[in-house]
């Protein structure tokens, strides 16, 4: 029996296992083949990164977020000097006999501009009481030299005038009603229309002079003419 009628003795399952065999060691070894001839791409390996706070750039501010714009603070100024006030003008009034009959007559004097309405009526009076006639010579007063003013008020009513005991002294009735024109007239020099409360050492004045001289109170410059005549 020769090599070729042996082969054909081969069960045929062995032949299948060997075929199977061969085939499987083909493609172990056509899979080794082409991974050497295609090798896998390792895989990139990144380094590890330490993120910091980025630092300001020294050449470039510091942003910040937008605000509402303030307007900047005003510096105070010394404050100017005003001016003065203008000066204001009132009258204080003399007297003088014209054809028989006493009158009236008035001298303008000045205060500041800023003065009180207490400090306007203490002004006119002082002018009244202390200073010498200088409207003429025929000016004159029939205040008593003695007489002072013990106080003056601007209220709400009018104004208020205390004179001392002097006022009421000496004189007859000519003279009375003389003095009692210069008070009511020089007490509104810087307020015409104003009524006038007249006291002597605090108390109300009704009746002025020996011959009982009736003084209503108040009193106005309207109120002094139609009673006098003046």
């Amino acid at each position: 029996m020769d090599y070729k009628d042996k082969l054909r003795q081969i069960p045929l399952g062995l032949a299948a296992g060997l075929a199977t065999l061969v085939l499987a060691s083909g493609g172990s070894v056509a899979w080794l083949t082409w991974r050497t001839l295609n090798p896998v791409p390792p895989v990139a390996e990144f380094p590890s990164l330490d993120v910091s706070p980025r630092q300001p750039d020294p050449a470039t501010p510091p942003q910040t977020a937008p605000t509402h714009a303030v307007p900047p603070e005003v510096a105070q100024q010394d404050p100017v000097n005003p001016a003065p006030a203008a000066e204001k003008s009132g009258q204080v009034f003399w007297l003088k006999d014209q054809d028989g009959r006493l009158q009236l007559v008035p001298e303008t004097i000045t205060v500041a501009g800023d003065a009180s309405p207490e400090a306007q009526v203490k002004a006119a009076f002082d002018a009244l009481l202390t200073q010498a006639e200088t409207t003429g010579p025929d000016a004159f007063t029939t205040i008593p030299d003695q007489t002072q003013l013990l106080e003056a008020r601007v209220e709400a009513d009018g104004i208020h005038v205390d004179l001392s005991m002097a006022f009421t002294s000496g004189g007859g009735s000519a003279s009375m009603t003389g003095r009692l024109g210069q008070v009511i007239y020089t007490a509104t020099a810087f307020a015409p229309a104003a009524p006038v409360w007249i006291s002597v050492d605090g108390e109300a004045l009704t009746l002025l002079g020996g011959e009982g001289l009736e003084v209503r109170q108040p009193m106005t410059r309207d109120d002094f003419n139609q009673d006098f005549g003046f």
